[in-house]
């Protein structure tokens, strides 16, 4: 598991909107998930006891068998209300938090078998996932010592004997493995589902600025291994500011959705194309720069005829600069790369605009 020890030393940072939403979904639908399975783990237990017949009337039973799983619909009703309501903060400490309060209900009134005592690496689950090594050892303390307190407590108890407890036993541990499962099929989902929402600009669907980086740093590590061409173009389109002055933002999302799609049926199996920011998009090619500049003007060409209609029937149509780089071993880091497509993006727009061009050494 990667630990992210430079996290450790910088103040946490508040939450995106999608983390936010993303730990809300986690922790909700733990949350249902154990109340669900909880519910009916003690209509098992409920019925083994009430057959054996020796602990008591089938109503103490019932009030003991359903006492947590109604205590954990409370918090779970609770949370949702509140902090969908109030959107209150979601940190690691929370989550864990809330995580410890949800297992110490089920653990601690767990009366018949010492079996769910196993629940408590939940939150050492999901500290693995966000990655705080902190308060991963935190954790791991505060889970085993509920786990050795659930131990004494129910070993100490009059719990039943014999076959019962064989079946109680067993019935507990499909419930913790159920429930483990589920909880990190939950945690996968909604992770993959934010690193997808983090890596992706919410616009085009292209990929966003860190994504590009991420590609370009992992393109140069490579090249060490095995030297190959790598080329990028940097296009933007030519006065685009008078297009939103002139027919508004909604009309030039309309424009970079053009221009996004674009570059998405222009790229191969080994181009990687990013919205770089603002109305400026980003391609790397594995390709020389004879063919980089080939493929830039293709993109120039395609999106100069392309007929962009307002809603009132005006038909527009837009041009853009384009600047092109190959890699070479002396620069020393991805930006310095960048820089080289930079420039030559600065040059077509000094130059008239509309054309593709090359940084020249």
């Amino acid at each position: 598991m990667y630990i992210n020890k430079k996290k450790l030393k910088n103040v946490p940072t508040p939450l995106s909107t999608e983390e936010w939403d993303v730990r809300y979904d986690i922790l909700q639908h733990s949350l249902w998930i154990i109340v669900r399975y909880l519910f009916l783990l003690n209509m098992v237990w409920f019925l083994i006891l009430v057959k054996d017949g020796s602990y008591g009337s089938w109503q103490e039973i019932l009030g003991k068998s359903i006492f947590t799983p109604l205590i954990l619909l409370v918090v779970a009703s609770v949370f949702i209300v509140c902090f969908w309501r109030f959107h209150l903060p979601l940190n690691d400490y929370i989550v864990l938090l809330l995580l410890n309060v949800m297992v110490f209900l089920v653990v601690a009134t767990d009366r018949w078998t010492y079996s769910i005592q196993v629940m408590c690496i939940v939150p050492i689950i999901f500290g693995l996932f966000i990655r705080n090594e902190q308060l991963i050892f935190v954790q791991v303390g505060i889970s085993f010592a509920m786990m050795a307190g659930h131990y004494f407590i129910i070993d100490l108890d009059d719990f039943p004997k014999g076959q019962d407890r064989v079946i109680l036993d067993i019935s507990g541990l499909v419930f913790d493995v159920l429930v483990i499962a589920n909880l990190i099929i939950q945690i996968r989902k909604y992770t993959q589902m934010l690193d997808t929402q983090i890596m992706i600009d919410s616009l085009t669907r292209l990929h966003n600025h860190e994504a590009f980086y991420e590609e370009l740093n992992r393109k140069l590590s490579e090249y060490g291994d095995c030297p190959k061409p790598i080329s990028i173009l940097i296009a933007d389109i030519d006065n685009f500011k008078m297009v939103n002055d002139t027919y508004g933002h909604a009309y030039g999302d309309r424009v970079l959705k053009v221009l996004a799609g674009i570059f998405l049926e222009e790229a191969s199996k080994k181009c990687f194309v990013a919205r770089y920011g603002g109305e400026e998009f980003a391609m790397i090619l594995e390709r020389d720069l004879t063919d980089a500049i080939t493929k830039a003007e293709t993109i120039r060409k395609h999106f100069e005829q392309k007929v962009i209609p307002t809603d009132s029937g005006i038909e527009n149509s837009f041009t853009i600069s384009i600047g092109v780089a190959v890699y070479k071993p002396e620069y020393k880091t991805s930006s310095q790369f960048f820089e080289k497509a930079d420039e030559a993006l600065y040059q077509a727009k000094e130059s008239g605009k509309n054309r593709v061009c090359i940084k020249v050494e």
